[in-house]
């Protein structure tokens, strides 16, 4: 699926830009940046470290309360699911957020009109293209 979108954004910027126009295309490697910036780092050990108080706060409130029905456990591991989920919502929109912002700002500044995930798990892009990993790094320090 992935795929099949990076190759329709590229068809239509063809469609857009015109059959003669210059077309600059980019790469990143999403998990290299995943792996090594700093900023991405830094929210995910913030994002466990918040979803393993959740998960002591639940085991300290089980503790202290052994007499509970199944259906009162059942409903307190619901509501510990609900909370770790959107915790890992919440910090998977600001990665997003802050590795769009970086993108973005680095896509203006070498005029590129399309910018596709390169990693090497799962590459969207096989030769060509700009690589612009390392100027994104820079700015998640």
């Amino acid at each position: 699926m992935k795929k099949f979108l990076a190759a329709a954004m590229i068809s239509a910027s063809f469609f857009i830009t015109g059959c003669g126009g210059q077309m600059q295309i980019g790469c990143v490697d999403g998990t290299r940046i995943m792996n090594e910036s700093a900023q991405i780092k830094s929210v995910m050990d913030e994002a466990k470290q918040k979803i393993e108080e959740v998960e002591k706060q639940a085991q300290d409130e089980l503790a202290k309360n052994p007499n509970w029905t199944d259906e009162e456990k059942m409903k307190a591991q619901g509501d510990i699911q609900r909370k770790v989920i959107g915790i890992n919502q919440a910090y998977a929109t600001q990665l997003k957020h802050k590795f769009d912002e970086a993108l973005a700002e680095i896509a203006k500044t070498k005029n590129l009109d399309v910018v596709v995930d390169s990693s090497k798990d799962n590459p969207i892009i096989l030769k060509g293209g700009v690589d612009v990993t390392d100027e994104v790094l820079q700015k998640l320090k």
